[in-house]
This record gives C-alpha cells, sequence and structure tokens, in this order.
C-alpha cells in the first residue's frame, strides 16, 4: 500500500429512524463520518455490508416500534455482520430488548467506536456543523444549512412524559472553550448564524457552575456581525434569568428560540411535571417579542395529555396565539412514564376532534407558521420498505 493511501475496511449499511431529532442527528452523522473517513465505504445494499448502523429514536411509543422493526430489519437481513446502535434506545431500559448481539453506542458514549473498531482518526475529534438531507429533516426554524454546535446533552427536568431523562440522564454540558472554539472556527468559514444544540439548552452548564445567558452574552461579546438561535429552552429559565435574557434579545442577535410551552392550562402542566406558571411565562415572552422583532418565537403544544378537558385544550390554543410558530403534539403514552399511569386517558373521538381543530387553527393563522404532528412516525425509512412494522 502507498503512502497516504487508505486502508479499507468493511462497508457500512444505515437504517435510520431518528430524521427528526436534530441532537440525534448530530451524534448519527458524526458516527458515519467516522467510519467513512477511517475508510469504511457505504453500501448501497445491506447484502453488500459488513457492517449495520441501525439509528434509534424513543420520543413515543410508535417510534419505539418502528426502531425495533429497524432493529428487528437488521438482525434478519444481517446474520453474521456486526450490528451497531444508536440512539436512545441504545440507552433505554427497555423490556425484551435483547442486546447480545449489538454493539450498543448511546447518545453519551460515542468515542466507544474508537473501543469497537479500528480507526486512523477518532470520533471525539469529528464534528458535525452540517446535517446531511440524508440523515435528517429540519423542525421549525431551522434548515439544512444551519451550522450546528452541540453544547449539551441530557435534561435537569423532570416531565412526567417524557423518555430523553431516562435516555441520557443528567445533563452533560460541552466545555465552554469548545463552543468557542467550534464558534470561533465557523466565523472563519464566513458562517454567520451558529444553532446552539442540546435536548434543553437552559439545562446548560448546570454541572459546571455556568449558565446559557452566560454563554450566549460569552460568545455575543466575540465580535459583530453573527446571530444565535436557541432550540429548546425550558420556560422556568425565562422566568429566573429574565433580566439578562432580555439584554441578550435586545441586542437583535437572537434569530430564534424554541420555548416549548407544552400546555395552556395550569393543571394539565402541573400533571406534566413543569413547575412554571403559564401566566408568568407568557407575559414574559410577551415583552421579549415587544423588545425583539426581529426573533422568531417558537413553542411546542401538547394536546390530549391524560385528563385534559375541552377548556384546558382551549387555554392551549390562547397560548399558541402568543408565538410566531406552533408546532402541536399529540400525546402518546411512553411506557415506564409517570404519565402513562395517569387517567383517564382522553377518548378518541375527542382526541381526533382536538386535532382537527389544532389542525384549523394552523391553517388559518393570519401570522407565523403552524403545523400539527399525530405522531413522530410520519414516513417509513426506505431502508424499511416492505419490511413490516411492529
Amino acid at each position: 500500500m502507498s503512502v497516504g493511501q487508505k486502508v479499507q475496511r468493511g462497508a457500512i449499511f444505515i437504517v435510520d429512524l431518528s430524521k427528526r431529532c436534530e441532537p440525534s442527528a448530530h451524534l448519527f452523522t458524526r458516527a458515519v463520518k467516522f467510519f467513512l473517513v477511517n475508510g469504511y465505504p457505504r453500501a448501497r445494499d445491506i447484502e453488500a455490508s459488513e457492517i449495520i448502523l441501525v439509528n434509534t429514536c424513543c420520543v413515543t411509543q410508535e417510534k419505539i416500534a418502528t426502531s425495533r422493526a429497524g432493529l428487528d430489519f437488521a438482525r434478519a437481513k444481517g446474520k453474521g455482520k456486526r450490528i451497531v446502535l444508536f440512539g436512545c434506545m441504545a440507552s433505554l431500559p427497555l423490556p425484551k430488548l435483547d442486546r447480545e448481539d449489538l454493539i450498543c453506542v448511546g447518545p453519551k458514549n460515542l468515542d466507544d467506536l474508537d473501543i469497537h473498531f479500528p480507526h486512523d482518526i477518532s470520533v471525539h475529534s469529528l464534528s458535525a456543523p452540517h446535517l446531511p438531507p440524508a440523515l435528517y429533516e429540519p423542525g421549525q426554524g431551522l434548515a439544512y444549512g444551519d451550522y450546528f454546535v452541540l453544547i449539551a446533552q441530557g435534561c435537569s427536568n423532570r416531565c412526567s412524559y417524557c423518555n430523553i431523562k431516562r435516555a441520557k440522564g443528567e445533563v452533560r454540558s460541552e466545555p465552554a472553550e469548545t463552543i468557542f472554539r467550534e464558534v470561533m472556527s465557523g466565523l472563519a468559514q464566513g458562517v454567520r448564524e451558529f444553532t446552539l444544540l442540546a435536548d434543553d439548552c437552559a439545562s446548560y452548564g448546570l454541572d459546571r457552575g455556568a449558565d446559557l445567558t452566560q454563554l450566549m452574552e460569552g460568545l455575543l461579546a466575540a465580535g459583530p456581525g453573527f446571530s444565535l438561535k436557541l432550540g429548546y429552552v425550558y420556560p422556568q429559565f425565562i422566568l429566573t434569568h429574565f433580566d439578562r435574557l432580555m439584554a441578550v434579545f435586545r441586542s437583535g442577535r437572537i434569530r430564534y428560540v424554541n420555548i416549548p410551552v407544552q400546555s395552556g392550562s395550569q393543571r394539565i402542566l402541573d400533571l406534566m411535571n413543569r413547575r412554571y406558571s403559564v401566566d408568568a411565562v407568557m407575559a414574559c415572552v410577551g415583552r421579549l417579542r415587544a423588545e425583539a422583532p426581529g426573533t422568531t418565537f417558537c413553542t411546542h403544544i401538547m394536546i390530549n395529555f391524560p385528563t385534559e378537558s375541552h377548556e384546558d385544550f382551549l387555554r392551549s390554543l390562547a397560548v399558541a396565539e402568543g408565538f410566531d410558530e406552533v408546532l402541536f403534539l399529540h400525546y402518546s403514552d411512553n411506557q415506564g412514564t409517570a404519565a402513562a399511569g395517569v387517567f383517564p386517558k382522553v377518548p378518541e373521538p375527542e382526541a381526533r376532534q382536538r386535532l382537527d381543530m389544532a389542525s384549523d387553527f394552523a391553517n388559518h393563522r393570519k401570522a407565523g407558521r403552524s403545523a400539527v404532528i399525530k405522531d413522530f412516525d410520519c414516513t417509513v425509512p426506505y431502508n424499511l420498505q416492505g419490511a413490516g412494522r411492529g
């Protein structure tokens, strides 16, 4: 082999079930990049591969079922091949999930790839500021051209319906110097807008004696001429840090922020274990919007949460009016979460009626974009065509 020639290693085949989650897409992009730069070519069909990469999502039971179907497909077609399980399923303690023949690489354990596979370039040294269309489907306010900077994983909150905390645990923040270095690298390449990426940006720094506002202040002080987008920001953070946040937003350099209020009903928020005053949050959001007219304010609203009444639902529609963009999410039980044990559930006819009402609301808004997602299993991954689903 001549000097500088890349070692050719076993081909990889991709089964990707998690294109709609930015943190997952970011980590999986880095994983795929690790294999490609280290001489593992991508196979066009599973039979021609030696390694199968299965990226999963566990946001709802439907996505868990689809992820299991993807894994079953890989096992059925990949006899004798190495199967690597990525995403939240790799860490979530799911019953009846046989892991004996798998290499499990959870969201916080990407460095394990260096242990399991021969390489010349460590996965730790690879970045993924841009997410390719093959591995990512953008959500609200985000796009293929966004320059992503991962600032944290995990979450400091304990929402009663969510699997993220179960899969990822407490927040683990990236060192501030690492984040600054990535932003400086992007600026040198001509990037003028950066998307701060985390499961909850508001949890950033809690493990390091810092916070998100401090991080933004430091980044913006590095120089003019660029702006920031913020992923999910837990609403209580807006209340706790309002005065400092107001100063940051007044700068006009925050292009987008997602503040997932989830419900307009205080009773439902309590059942969700989301401990903040919805009225206080909306008052602060209104003031921020007035001071930062160039910022797009987005929220998520969950509808049909257990015991939700029609009046609770109408309160959520009223809250949605306070944002530029709204994503309505249909509640789905996640086995093992506290919310799965809350009764009564919203009857199916009533749930469908509310989905229709939310769709009408989204379609007739005079300003801003809105959408309704009944579940996250909206598309069948191309690898699963005809394979059946669990």
